[in-house]
């Protein structure tokens, strides 16, 4: 199945943002995510390792036990959580972010489960975005908190986010399990440091911000998970300007109302009554636009500097388990080690993986150097990914500890790697972009984290 443009072409957002240069094509009725030149990337000029591809019939994390239907616990809800440019159920003309035409919460929920899909900022900073994720499982109008609105300069609420609540019963006694992918593990992550050690700047009343709430979230479970953002996101100047010609391309796809929303109520960014979506889009990413004055947007959030700092920050909680899928889609070649995207990648994110030779400026596949702020030093391991994101970066955050899971007892406070999912680029795994059914590979999922308590 092919979404060409509103997801597939804007998660070419990243395409050139490792320094490869990238200059806006015109929009045209083609269809197809329109990409650089380099996007035609050469046949790889060496030998390569045999590429590797997961079976995902396996019907569990890697050496678990089998799981008795008798030992699930149905009852701790769970919920999904989009990455970057994603939507909610009732955007797109139907296609859903989790399993494209199948439906990974129905399915999850004819067996038992329950499961809620939420829908927060496609392009908004994890703070913004964590804090609609709470107004949508507790219920209740989105505050973003009163310091850091009037930090940033935007609204402290948006009065088209209030939500009757996913799980209004919500605390330490009526947990909930969280599945994110791509920008949704970090936003997830922020939430749990939000819950428990709340913001005192922000605190007033009951609100998010007060702290206190260990416990509310039993387990996160990260699936390409951008945990410290991805090289691919440190040129802003190639970033913005891509995500705005990937983004407005809808418009092509689904006529002058693409059903599609930025969710940028907080910075007065709404579409406005009789508004074209190509104007509502350009009032968004001009230079003007109150979004990109600050950093509290996805551009900035992604950068591997930022995002490690705000790794830092959120920690981990000791009342929580951590666990995580990675992709990757490349080939190590024999004679360089460099990465070369499989066959199998999807073609926009081939411009993003392919490791070019100088003097064209690297890609992920060989990308050297260190971060813009110098905080991150480059090296051969970061050159495994899956066309947007290191393997490196997709389990723990940096700094951080993990332990591959084999079956052992879990605890609260520790991460656990689950495994690699060999040959899935960054977007195969949420079933877009592929005629694969990855409704099985949810199923287990959900199983696994029943299983846990």
């Amino acid at each position: 199945m092919k979404f060409p443009v509103l997801y597939a072409s804007a998660l070419t957002l990243l395409l050139s943002a490792c320094g490869q240069p990238s200059t806006p094509s015109t929009l045209s009725s083609d269809l197809s995510p329109a990409l650089p030149a380099q996007a035609e990337a050469p046949a790889a000029p060496e030998a390569l390792a045999a590429p590797e591809v997961t079976d995902l019939s396996r019907p569990l994390p890697a050496a678990a036990a089998a799981l008795n239907a008798q030992a699930l616990d149905k009852s701790v809800p769970i919920i999904l959580v989009h990455g970057l440019t994603g939507f909610g159920r009732d955007e797109v003309l139907g296609v859903k972010y989790w399993g494209g035409v199948f439906d990974v919460q129905e399915d999850l929920r004819a067996l038992g489960y329950q499961v809620f899909t939420a829908s927060v900022g496609p392009i908004s900073s994890n703070w913004d975005r964590a804090a609609e994720l709470y107004a949508q499982i507790k219920g209740g109008c989105v505050d973003y908190g009163a310091a850091h609105s009037a930090q940033i300069g935007h609204s402290r609420h948006d009065e088209r986010k209030c939500y009757a609540g996913f799980y209004p019963e919500w605390d330490a006694e009526h947990p909930v399990n969280i599945i994110g992918h791509s920008m949704g593990g970090p936003t997830s992550m922020l939430l749990v440091k939000l819950l428990e050690d709340g913001s005192p700047a922000n605190a007033e009343g009951d609100n998010l911000y007060a702290g206190g709430r260990a416990g509310w979230v039993r387990s996160v479970m990260t699936i390409s998970g951008a945990n410290t953002g991805s090289p691919a996101a440190d040129n802003l100047l190639t970033f913005i300007p891509v995500l705005k010609e990937s983004l407005v391309a809808a418009a092509i796809v689904a006529g002058d109302n693409p059903v599609y929303d930025f969710d940028l109520g907080q910075f007065g960014l709404v579409r406005r009554p009789g508004e074209s979506f190509l104007s509502y889009a350009d009032r968004i990413f001009a230079d003007s636009s109150p979004l990109w004055k600050t950093d509290d947007q996805a551009g900035s959030a992604l950068q591997v500097d930022k995002a490690l700092r705000e790794s830092q920050f959120i920690g981990r909680s000791a009342h929580t388990k951590y666990f995580s899928w990675a992709t990757a889609d490349t080939t190590r070649g024999l004679l360089t080690g460099w990465h070369y995207p499989n066959a199998t990648m999807f073609t926009p994110f081939v411009a993003t993986a392919y490791p070019y030779a100088r003097p064209l400026p690297a890609g992920l596949g060989n990308v050297t150097g260190r971060s813009p702020e110098g905080l991150v030093a480059y090296d051969s391991s970061w050159w495994e990914n899956d066309g947007l994101v290191p393997l490196k970066l997709q389990h723990q955050p940096l700094g951080q500890s993990s332990e591959s899971y084999s079956g052992q007892a879990t605890q609260p406070g520790r991460w656990y790697r689950l495994g690699t999912l060999n040959g899935f680029d960054h977007v195969d795994i949420t079933g877009n972009f592929t005629v694969r059914d990855f409704r099985t590979f949810y199923r287990n999922q959900a199983a696994f984290l029943s299983s846990q308590n």
